[in-house]
């Protein structure tokens, strides 16, 4: 892909920026979990604010246009989605419920109509999950839009990732962040390959992040380590409340956590640095050598001292 996704990515509708020595964006992912209670939705964003999240996330889709009715075999997840549909009404008042928050709103589109919707409505950033990475009507749909995006690889292998880069290409949409995600609920840490958040961003010279279904905070900390620039979490106020993906997700006390450990990675990670810290050099003389005659030889002594036989004069020891 050579240079073509941007390294520095910042939405119109968002005030934060997106690049690799910006402070790692957390997205509290509410998805399915506000169990079409207003009610608890509003409480879970204000809750996901007060715990450090830089965002709240929903899914936004028409179920008919989602999921075939007419199969057996998808009876089930048809239920499911359907009782948990959110019209127009229900994404405005969560938007306004954000903004109160002073977190930021956005959704991913799991249907064509919905893309559209979501733009008027000028949320910061569209997510497409990874189910959708090869649903190119969508995404035809999706790269007309000003939203920079999100997109999830979860299931995914490296010629699906290349395919959907080379699409964006086509389109000219370069604002895009590529998400690693391993589709497993939850995830354990023998399979979450981690080292594929940075090879992604080498490989397609893009932002990357973390979409991240693993137990605790430990893997966000090391994605973030390894380039993360965002960790996506699924977020609930109760594991035992009733829906399918309460049990996996992060409750407040541990999405605090989760952001606590981002922070502490990323100003461990900080940036390359080839010129030492002032601090540092305040050891040179007790901690470096200088060379020294003894006894008719040159020999690394400490403490190190101007005036002596340079650093250079070292290599003619060797």
């Amino acid at each position: 892909m050579g240079e073509f996704f941007l390294q520095k990515i910042h939405s119109l509708y968002s005030s934060h920026i997106f690049s690799p020595s910006s402070r790692p964006y957390l997205v509290a992912e509410i998805g399915l979990n506000h169990n079409n209670d207003m009610e608890l939705a509003c409480r879970m964003i204000q809750e996901a604010a007060a715990c450090g999240a830089d965002a709240v996330k929903f899914q936004s889709y028409t179920t008919d246009l989602f999921i075939n009715n007419q199969s057996s075999e998808a009876s089930g997840l048809y239920s499911i989605f359907k009782n948990y549909e959110l019209g127009y009404f229900e994404h405005e008042t969560l938007q306004n419920e954000a903004k109160s928050a002073g977190i930021d709103f956005f959704s991913t589109p799991l249907t064509v109509d919905w893309v559209d919707t979501l733009a008027k409505m000028k949320t910061p950033f569209i997510k497409v999950a990874s189910g959708d990475i090869n649903n190119f009507i969508l995404l035809k749909e999706i790269v007309k839009k000003k939203a920079p995006l999100m997109v999830s690889t979860g299931n995914s292998n490296i010629a699906d990732i290349d395919r959907v880069a080379a699409f964006f290409k086509l389109y000219n949409k370069k604002d895009v962040i590529f998400l690693h995600c391993i589709s497993q609920y939850p995830a354990a840490a023998g399979v979450l390959n981690l080292s594929t958040v940075s090879f992604l961003s080498q490989r397609l010279s893009a932002l990357t992040g973390f979409s991240d279904h693993s137990d605790g905070a430990e893997a966000a900390f090391a994605a973030v380590m390894l380039g993360a620039v965002v960790i996506e979490k699924h977020f609930t106020l109760d594991k035992t409340l009733p829906g399918p993906d309460h049990v996996i997700s992060a409750t407040p006390s541990e999405l605090r956590e989760i952001r606590r450990k981002m922070d502490l990675a990323a100003l461990m990670k900080g940036e390359p640095r080839t010129e030492a810290y002032a601090e540092e050099k305040g050891g040179d003389v007790l901690g470096k050598r200088s060379l020294y005659e003894v006894d008719g030889k040159l020999v690394p002594m400490r403490p190190r001292k101007q005036g002596l036989p340079k650093d250079s004069d070292f290599f003619d020891l060797v």
